[in-house]
């Protein structure tokens, strides 16, 4: 294994752009479609993969992750191998629930926790007993469809030690930039970094960009991710579509939030910032902090971090964006859209 991503075969033969990444899906509609016609398949128009069955494959592959107790590198490695699988071939030739229970028991594998073969057959079963077989050689098979899918590359870097390593840091160099991360903070981080796994983002970009952009939203963004979060994960799926269009943030607006007016802004606790009454200026650094709230001060902290880390801010943004854009989108969840849709397409198959 490369100890290195940048000479990994993540990043030289998994990293895609968003064109090449849009090309590989067409080639799969366009596969499907000749298969439809040729009477190989069945065409099921319910059955796409978009985000409402991204998320539904998700919750799938983590229901049967804590069955096993499955270390979480495990489950973000599986769901690497869920989103490169499905960049070659389609949902409706497959049956998903082996998929997902295939991607988990090779991620163990690779990730060194490895689970029994008939252990992994049992615990899906059951969850989903109607969809995966008894004959454990099935999932056999299936491992090596899937591997010889990923061109057998098979070992990831994850954003997670880049999170580490940036904490790490910071605690370091505390005297060069005064900022550390709270648990709480940290926390956040890592939840945010455990959910841009349903995104493409895993392979579109290096996983110190999206670590950067999850510690970004968590210090700069968290009012506005509080709001956007806050029915991602619930049954909340009647909002109206023009609020939820609302609360979708441009590059611009995120760019905006880092620019703080220290003239104008009000603190967190709803009380205005001191101004000076003084006609002399400030010159002390420390003294215009001091009429900065304790937020506005950890931004700016982070911000001056930001600007010495000299990280590709057009690649962090774009990260941003999509994490952000995940939880709008989840608010318009549909488990049971999903759930009828792969029943009706796999038991007719049966």
């Amino acid at each position: 294994m490369s100890a290195d991503y940048w000479s990994s075969s993540q990043r030289n033969k998994w990293q895609l752009t968003r064109f090449s990444l849009l090309e590989a899906r067409r080639k799969v509609l366009l596969l499907e479609r000749k298969m439809i016609q040729n009477g190989l398949i069945k065409d099921y128009p319910n059955i796409v993969y978009d985000y409402n069955m991204r998320i539904y494959l998700h919750n799938l592959l983590i229901k049967l992750g804590r069955r096993l107790n499955v270390r979480q590198i495990a489950l973000a490695t599986a769901e690497v191998y869920l989103t490169r699988f499905l960049t070659r071939v389609s949902l409706k030739e497959i049956n998903v629930y082996l998929l997902v229970t295939t991607c988990v028991y090779v991620a163990c594998k690779i990730e060194e926790c490895p689970q029994h073969i008939r252990l992994i057959i049992n615990e899906a079963r059951n969850i989903w007993p109607e969809y995966i077989p008894h004959d454990v050689t099935k999932l056999a098979e299936f491992e090596f469809y899937l591997i010889e899918e990923m061109d057998s590359y098979l070992l990831l870097h994850h954003p997670y030690k880049s999170l580490i390593q940036i904490k790490d840091y910071l605690v370091e160099n505390y005297t060069v930039f005064g900022l550390k991360f709270s648990d709480e903070e940290l926390q956040n981080a890592w939840s945010l970094i455990n959910d841009s796994y349903i995104t493409d983002l895993h392979l579109l970009v290096p996983p110190h960009i999206i670590a950067m952009a999850a510690i970004y939203i968590t210090i700069v963004l968290k009012k506005n991710l509080t709001q956007i979060r806050s029915g991602a994960n619930t049954d909340e799926t009647k909002q109206d579509p023009k609020e939820l269009d609302a609360k979708v943030m441009n590059i611009d607006d995120l760019m905006n939030l880092t620019k703080v007016n220290t003239s104008s802004q009000e603190g967190t606790s709803g009380h205005p910032q001191q101004v000076s009454t003084d006609n002399q200026p400030t010159t002390n650094f420390q003294d215009d902090l001091n009429i900065l709230d304790e937020d506005t001060i950890k931004i700016n902290k982070f911000m001056n971090f930001l600007d010495h880390s000299h990280i590709n801010l057009d690649e962090m943004v774009e990260a941003m964006q999509d994490m952000i854009n995940l939880y709008v989108l989840w608010n318009r969840y549909n488990e049971q859209g999903a759930k009828k849709a792969l029943q009706v397409m796999l038991l007719t198959r049966m």
